[in-house]
């Protein structure tokens, strides 16, 4: 049975390779290869002209040799090229890395699968051959948290970097003894990379068997050769490798950047199998998992006796079990805890539904594993879907590469009705998944084997913003007023996830910073109260006071401003003319703003703006405005129903945003009642 050992989180750099046997340690020695005339007095990338820099040389040595005596290892070695101004950040080196501490249940007093940061060195060498050396230190800070785990990074600064420059540094990451780390080569860089050195050196555990290896994203001639040396490593020549760019609104990186993932066959796996195969015998272990941790007949019977009625109907006993679930404390969305925390809160392992019911918390998985153990004890057909987070993964079956499904949910079938749930979702109601489980694709599990399926796209109406504005300007154009945003559905379920962790002053500052985002420069907003924050079957609701000077123009006796100064959402995104990557929203998305704007003393309305449409199929938008009583009212109404875009879609999404803006800019003019008396 294939294992895959996927890199933690595909965050390579690189090193160079010295000959074709892995060295006893780079960091053995300050040592450096040496840099050619040509390099030194390099000006641009041939191959990419007008690059801020680009990577000459890299060499990444993962091995797995001592794991047991010292743990695995992944030493890196980059060589950078820098050509102009902007291109000295890259002086600015950052090593994400895992810390540990990630496991609930590990309470055996070690971090394990972390990684240590060591053997930092580095130095700048200016186009005139002259060196200085980085002897400053090395900083570690929280670089992103997800789930309850932190992502630290290891950071620090090469010195007097110029355009001309190069600099090089390398580091080594060290795993800790038995823990055995996803084995993996990240080829692509975020700079284009001339030339690449790579080895891999198998688990000495496994001699006598061949590495595996899954290809992606590279040319057809960039291929392993393996048994190498007397460690019996795999080494790879990679050139002219292009840069993968981040881009806002792109594709998840792990689907566009070139890699080489790495596994061993288990004993009694069979060296080659069909897809369907594969993933039949996959699903049929998962499934027996599954059944076993569900086989509390007694117990679910009990609980879901406690839960529905007789005389409910089938949507509304799936919506109790549902509910019920979702009051299970789910520890993958704290803070990771050490080992002493766990021991000190009693926090015990989950081996079964009783057990989650017994404790009242679990992972992600366990409280879905109950969810499809009570349902299936109410009588309706329930099965378990691992599918690939499309914010993370393209989930492509053939591969055979299990380590794509890194999340998973509930298929239901009741009353000849499907449907797909993700209790474990804290923030998420009955019916709505989170965006990254949607639109995506898995293997659903049952005793039969594996089906490979795709879950449902969301519309667009299930992830509406809704933002009304009450205005009121004076005669100098000043505005104050208030303002009130609804965040329904996805909007609102992905907001109270992101900032679930935060104290309520936490919140008021997110909200407030967001919704000041959205506004004029010189505009305040303070924020007065947060609604429905924790019944997540309610829009999350936000309101506070507005104020701008001057967002009215003036010219002469007359008062103009905007029809709608709310910016299209991803609007700031269309801004260039020049797109590298695909267009990836994370889910489609309805806008609805309601903007009314009192008249000022002293002023009348003297026109506002016609009816605006546009449909270019995937989106939509209308805008309308009307007077009544001293009021003008603004209706505006933006749908974006696709996903996914190519490239070469990029201009016409890009027209779309810039028409709404100009729609949005169109003015309401008031005038002054004295100059209408005189006209």
């Amino acid at each position: 049975m294939t294992r895959t050992l996927q890199f933690f989180l595909g965050l390579a750099l690189a090193a160079m390779l010295i000959f074709l046997i892995v060295p006893h340690s780079m960091h053995a020695a300050d040592e450096w290869l040496p840099i050619s005339p040509e390099d030194l007095a390099l000006k641009d990338n041939p191959k990419s002209p007008g690059a801020d820099a680009m990577i000459l040389y890299r060499q990444n040595v993962v091995s797995a040799k001592d794991l047991h005596k010292e743990g695995d290892s992944d030493e890196e070695y980059f060589r950078v090229k820098i050509f102009t101004a902007a291109g000295k950040d890259h002086a600015n080196v950052e090593i994400p890395y895992f810390s540990g501490d990630s496991d609930q249940y590990d309470t055996a007093g070690s971090s394990g699968n972390g990684w240590q940061i060591v053997g930092v060195r580095g130095r700048t060498v200016h186009a005139d051959g002259s060196i200085v050396k980085f002897d400053g230190k090395v900083f570690d800070k929280v670089v992103e948290k997800f789930g309850g785990v932190k992502i630290r990074a290891a950071t620090f600064t090469l010195p007097d970097v110029q355009p001309g420059s190069i600099i090089e540094y390398k580091y080594k990451k060290q795993g800790e003894p038995y823990w055995l780390h996803s084995e993996e080569w990240t080829v692509s860089d975020a700079l284009y990379t001339r030339e690449a050195h790579f080895t891999f050196v198998p688990f000495a555990d496994y001699s006598g068997y061949t590495p595996y290896y899954r290809v992606y994203g590279l040319a057809a001639d960039a291929k392993p050769k393996c048994d190498v040396g007397l460690d019996h490593a795999c080494v790879m020549v990679a050139h002219d490798v292009a840069a993968v760019v981040d881009e806002e609104l792109m594709p998840p990186k792990r689907a566009i950047e070139a890699r080489v993932e790495w596994f061993y066959l288990d004993s009694g796996a069979p060296e080659s199998e069909t897809p369907e195969r594969f993933w039949n015998r996959k699903a049929k272990k998962w499934n027996a998992d599954l059944d076993h941790f569900v086989d509390k007949k007694k117990v679910l019977d009990q609980e879901l006796a406690q839960i529905v009625s007789p005389a409910d109907s089938a949507e509304v006993k799936l919506q109790k079990t549902y509910a019920r679930v979702q009051k299970i404390r789910n520890l993958d969305l704290e803070d990771s805890k050490t080992a002493k925390e766990q021991k000190a809160e009693n926090v015990k392992k989950v081996a079964n539904a009783e057990d989650v019911l017994r404790n009242g918390y679990g992972s992600n998985r366990d409280i879905n594993f109950l969810f499809v153990g009570l349902v299936r004890a109410a009588g309706f057909e329930a099965d378990e879907i691992y599918a690939a987070p499309r914010n993370v993964e393209i989930f492509i079956p053939q591969r055979e590469d299990d380590g794509q499904l890194k999340t998973d949910l509930v298929w239901v079938r009741a009353d000849k009705k499907e449907y797909f749930l993700d209790p474990s979702a804290r923030f998420y109601p009955f019916g709505l998944l989170p965006w990254s489980e949607t639109q995506t694709s898995g293997i659903r599990i049952s005793k039969n084997g594996g089906e490979v399926v795709q879950t449902p796209a969301a519309p667009s109406s299930d992830g509406t913003l809704v933002r009304h504005a009450d205005l009121t300007m004076d005669s100098s154009g000043n505005i104050t007023g208030l303002i009130q945003v609804d965040f329904m559905g996805e909007q609102g379920a992905t907001r109270r996830a992101q900032r679930h962790l935060e104290d309520e002053a936490g919140r008021k500052k997110s909200f407030e910073e967001e919704i000041k985002h959205w506004l004029p420069e010189d505009a305040s907003f303070e924020l007065a109260s947060i609604q429905h924050w924790d019944d997540t079957a309610e829009p999350l609701h936000v309101e506070g006071t507005f104020k701008l000077p001057s967002l009215g123009a003036s010219e002469g006796r007359r008062l103009l401003l905007p029809a709608d100064f709310f910016p299209a959402m991803y609007s700031w995104v269309f801004r260039s003319e020049k797109r590298i990557n695909a267009v990836y929203f994370p889910f489609p998305y309805e806008e609805t703003d309601d903007l009314k704007f009192h008249v000022p003393p002293g002023y009348k309305v003297e026109s506002i703006p016609d009816v605006k449409k546009i449909d270019v199929g995937a989106a939509k938008y209308d805008l309308s405005a009307t007077s009544a009583n001293d009021t003008v009212e603004v209706k505006r109404h933006l749908v974006f129903s696709g996903i996914a875009f190519p490239q070469n879609a990029y201009p016409a999404i890009r027209q779309f945003f810039s028409a709404v803006k100009t729609d949005d800019s169109t003015q309401i003019v008031f005038q002054s009642s004295e100059s209408a008396k005189g006209n």
